[in-house]
C-alpha cells in the first residue's frame, strides 16, 4: 500500500515533469523506490526513496512536529545511492499528508540528533524496547507535501 500511495503522490507533486521513472526496489533493499525524472533542462534526474508510514495523534503531533529517521537507516540508504542521485524521505503522515524532505540538500545542522527508545516490533504489544540515535527532521523542511488521503481510499477502494 506504501509505495502505491508514494508513487501516485510522486505523479502529483512531479506531473510538471517529463518522463518520470519509478522501479520499486526488492522488500529487502535499502531503500523503496529508484526514480528518475527528466526536468525543465531536458537532464535526467535521478533519486532514491524511502517511505515511512507514521502515525500520531494531535498531542503527539504537537509535541513532536518532526520525521524519525533512525542513524543507522540513513546510512544504509546513503550507502546503495550512488553519487549524483538524489535521496528523498517520504513520510506518509496519519493517512493524510505526504511529506518528502531531500536528505541530500538537508541543512542537516538543523536537524536533531537525539536517542529514540521505541519498540523493537512496533505492533507487537510484548515486544520490548531499544534505543536508537534517531534524526528528528522538523516537518517545515519538507521539499514538497500533499493530501495523500485520496490515494490510500483508491488503494483500499481496488481492493474491494
Amino acid at each position: 500500500m506504501d509505495r502505491y500511495v508514494a508513487e501516485e503522490c510522486l505523479k502529483w507533486l512531479m506531473r510538471k515533469g517529463k518522463e518520470l521513472i519509478m522501479i520499486p526496489t526488492q522488500i529487502t533493499d535499502y531503500v523503496d523506490l529508484n526514480c528518475s525524472i527528466i526536468n525543465k533542462e531536458d537532464k535526467r534526474v535521478p533519486f532514491n526513496v524511502e517511505i515511512k508510514e507514521r502515525y500520531k495523534n494531535e498531542e503527539q503531533l504537537a509535541k513532536y512536529p518532526c520525521a524519525e529517521l533512525k542513524e543507522e537507516k540513513l546510512e544504509r540508504m546513503k550507502s546503495i545511492t550512488p553519487e549524483g542521485t538524489q535521496l528523498l524521505y517520504m513520510v506518509l503522515l496519519n493517512k493524510k499528508e505526504c511529506l518528502i524532505f531531500n536528505l541530500s540538500k538537508l541543512d542537516w545542522s538543523k536537524v536533531e540528533k537525539r536517542n529514540w527508545r521505541i519498540k523493537r516490533t512496533q505492533f507487537n504489544p510484548y515486544s520490548d524496547y531499544v534505543t536508537y540515535p534517531t534524526f528528528f527532521i522538523p516537518y517545515d523542511m519538507a521539499v514538497a507535501k500533499c493530501d495523500c488521503s485520496n490515494f490510500f481510499n483508491q488503494y483500499e477502494l481496488n481492493l474491494q
